[in-house]
């Protein structure tokens, strides 16, 4: 997988299906080998898991978003030490996000609930699962629905909302910090507006008055970057009553990022936008797949379109993009670039390794995973895991994984160097 390159035939020949034992999983440093090691062979029977975290670096506290039997949701703790939260009346699977914090031991679930939000903080230390009143007063315009979501600006955590509808050129932010008892401290507005070239007014969005659908699709793991990092799209909205007699029109989906830091002169959060690419389509798609990670130099984005629902013609991207930009601090304006197109069969993802970056595929029945160094991913470095058909990825932070598979057993599995391993299992 070399820079702009066409990745994914190199890999796959470079891997061995043998996991090579010895798994150390400080990843802060260069690695000689990848190592995927299931951790825990069956995570949760019987449930279904929608989303996991883990409380510990290397440790098997494992907090999941999971339900047992139709319409019911619960947050269970795997080994069962501390109670878990029943969440059947409170919201849906999809309006949940569950993280794990930037401090060890602790874990964060946020209710996004269109017209509020909600907040609980998991406390391995103190056995304490803790919950936040309803903050339905945030950040008091109910004249649109918000997307909600938790960050964290060095270990301070802070509950960000942002429309789901906008315009293209300049998206409003509202920021509040989040106070130990779980309500609102602080708050600030900023907006992420988009730097247009001279003489570009045409085709320049921050002059586009039309108002277009906003959705958060990736926040990057807590603690991998100096702030937050979140990946957004801003898609048309397509026409409720179409012409049969006329041709589709062609609908926009930007793909841009935001990354928060704190001003150290004014206390206050800077935003950064970067738009990394704007696609244009005949109907309706989404955003798949659509994840951002961070290293201590830049952030990486791999994006990509698949058709939209309701038998959308729309054609997806024949490629999914990896992007890469200079974390350069809250001035920068560098919006980065290809530095790798990946065959859409191989169903690329990224994962956040401490504070490095690496690239998964999951062609069929083998799991690949090899890093992400500036804007190279390194062929020489691959662990492999068999996982099965139909199998999908659930990212619970820390380098961990839990790996999903039709008709079989959930796998804990951890990834990260195996330095230690004999050279004949490398």
């Amino acid at each position: 997988m070399r820079a702009r390159g066409l990745v994914g035939a190199a890999l796959l020949v470079a891997c061995n299906p043998v996991t090579p034992p010895g798994l150390v999983l400080d990843v802060g440093r260069t690695c000689e080998d990848i190592a995927l090691v299931v951790a825990d062979p069956d995570v949760l029977p019987g449930w279904r898991i929608h989303a996991a975290a883990i409380a510990r670096s290397g440790g098997a506290a494992t907090w999941l978003l999971a339900s047992e039997h139709p319409g019911e949701l619960e947050l269970r703790r795997v080994p069962e030490d501390i109670p878990g939260v029943d969440l059947t009346t409170v919201g849906a699977a999809h309006e949940f996000t569950l993280v794990r914090g930037p401090s060890e031991g602790q874990i964060w679930l946020t209710l996004d609930g269109g017209d509020g939000a909600q907040l609980w903080r998991i406390d391995e230390d103190e056995a304490a699962v803790s919950v936040g009143p309803p903050l339905g007063d945030f950040p008091g315009d109910g004249s649109t629905e918000w997307f909600y979501r938790l960050v964290f600006l060095g270990q301070s955590p802070h509950l960000l909302a942002l429309p789901r509808q906008t315009k293209a050129g300049e998206v409003p932010l509202h920021i509040a910090a989040v106070t130990p008892a779980l309500a609102l401290g602080e708050r600030w507005t900023s907006s992420a507006t988009v730097t247009c070239p001279p003489l570009s007014e045409l085709n320049c969005p921050l002059l586009w008055e039309d108002l277009r659908e906003l959705a958060v699709l990736d926040v990057a793991e807590p603690g991998s970057v100096a702030g937050a990092a979140l990946l957004i799209s801003i898609a048309s909205l397509p026409d409720v009553a179409p012409d049969p007699e006329s041709p589709p029109a062609m609908l926009q989906t930007h793909i841009i990022s935001l990354t928060l830091q704190r001003d150290p002169a004014t206390e206050r959060p800077v935003v950064t936008r970067r738009d990394h690419v704007a696609w244009s389509t005949d109907g309706p798609v989404l955003p798949s797949p659509a994840q951002i990670a961070a290293d201590p130099l830049g952030i990486y984005v791999l994006a990509g379109l698949v058709p939209g629902p309701e038998g959308s013609s729309a054609d997806a991207t024949p490629a999914d993009y990896l992007f890469r930009a200079d974390l350069l601090g809250p001035d920068t304006t560098d919006e980065g670039g290809v530095i790798a197109l990946l065959n859409k069969d191989l169903h690329s993802h990224l994962l956040q390794l401490g504070s490095r970056v690496a690239l998964g595929q999951l062609p069929k029945r083998h799991w690949y995973v090899a890093p992400v160094e500036g804007a190279t991913v390194d062929e020489d470095i691959v662990g492999t895991l068999e996982v099965g058909e139909h199998s999908s990825l659930l990212r619970a932070g820390r380098g961990q994984v839990v790996v999903v598979t039709e008709s079989a057993p959930s796998r804990r599995v951890q990834i990260g160097c195996a330095d230690d391993a004999p050279a004949e299992d490398r």
